[in-house]
């Protein structure tokens, strides 16, 4: 099901006091534009390595045990490697029945390195692009696509929450897609551990090796097999695989076809979700997905 900003209830998360935890890649993105959408907003930080910057943005900054003690929704897009400790010391001793909690990706309550107490609401507000990107595109009047999810609804309004929250940070203009944590989750690890680092990466270096051994230079090699998938990828994701001149035949085979799916075999551990049909499925809804990302299109000027 999907989302616009007619479905969301602003009100809900302007009443509430928020804290993110994290300031890398995605929190400037969540905490900005959240503030500057009404929202009372403080980034709980650990050391001052980033303050003097979250200060000069206008933010607030404390250390994460008191941004929690403030707030009645947290947000988590710290590392995932730090949630667990985060949560532990910082989150979980400041919360109440009826706070709520927002994660970024889901894999940490999906993996069992958090344990959210069952009267809080959890929440996934997921944008399908970058922090920086997140930010550009709030700015510029628009929004990119999110994933959102309620997964556990302690209040009975965690939906509700959750658009909400996606709304300030400009979600909704694009569109929200409601997914669950699990399928978020093993989605997520299926593209990073099997269709890029089994099949991108070995595949990219089996061109180069492929080319070196018929006489190419290593350098030449390396530009066209490395550097020129950033050109490759680009039109992807701007075009879709169809429009964008790529085979449908590839070098895999049935044979990788095969190893993708034992590799998510392994990933799921024995959860049950089927895959999307194979015959590119996803040409369609990438279609309507395009037309919500504005930065993809062609004629649109680099900013960098």
């Amino acid at each position: 099901m999907q989302f616009f900003d007619d479905d969301a209830d602003l009100r809900l998360v302007q009443e509430r006091h928020v804290a993110v935890l994290g300031y890398g890649d995605d929190g400037p993105a969540h905490a900005l534009s959240l503030r500057d959408t009404g929202v009372d907003i403080r980034v709980g930080l650990e050391d001052g390595s980033e303050r003097s910057q979250v200060e000069a943005e206008g933010l607030r900054v404390v250390d994460p045990y008191q941004a929690c003690e403030e707030s009645d929704l947290v947000v988590l897009v710290a590392p995932r490697a730090q949630q667990p400790r985060l949560f532990a010391e910082a989150v979980e001793p400041n919360l109440l029945a009826g706070d709520a909690l927002v994660f970024g990706s889901a894999e940490a309550v999906v993996d069992g390195a958090v344990t959210p107490p069952p009267d809080v609401d959890v929440c996934l507000v997921e944008p399908a692009a970058p922090g920086p990107i997140v930010r550009e595109e709030y700015l510029d009047g628009r929004g990119v696509p999110v994933l959102v999810a309620a997964h556990q609804d302690a209040t009975g309004a965690a939906l509700a929450l959750t658009l909400s929250y996606a709304k300030a940070m400009g979600g909704l203009r694009a569109g929200a897609i409601e997914t669950t944590f699990s399928e978020a989750a093993l989605a997520r690890r299926f593209a990073q551990e099997a269709v890029f680092a089994r099949g991108v990466v070995p595949l990219v270096l089996a061109g180069f090796e492929t080319l070196t051994e018929a006489g190419c230079s290593p350098q030449v090699a390396y530009l066209q097999c490395v550097q020129q998938l950033e050109y490759v990828v680009d039109r992807l994701q701007r075009h879709g695989p169809a429009a964008a001149g790529l085979a449908a035949d590839d070098v895999l085979g049935s044979g990788g076809h095969r190893r993708l799916r034992d590799a998510l075999g392994e990933i799921r551990r024995g959860r049950e979700r089927p895959l999307p049909a194979p015959e590119h499925a996803a040409e369609a809804v990438g279609r309507e997905l395009r037309a919500a990302m504005p930065w993809l299109r062609a004629d649109r000027t680099d900013r960098s």
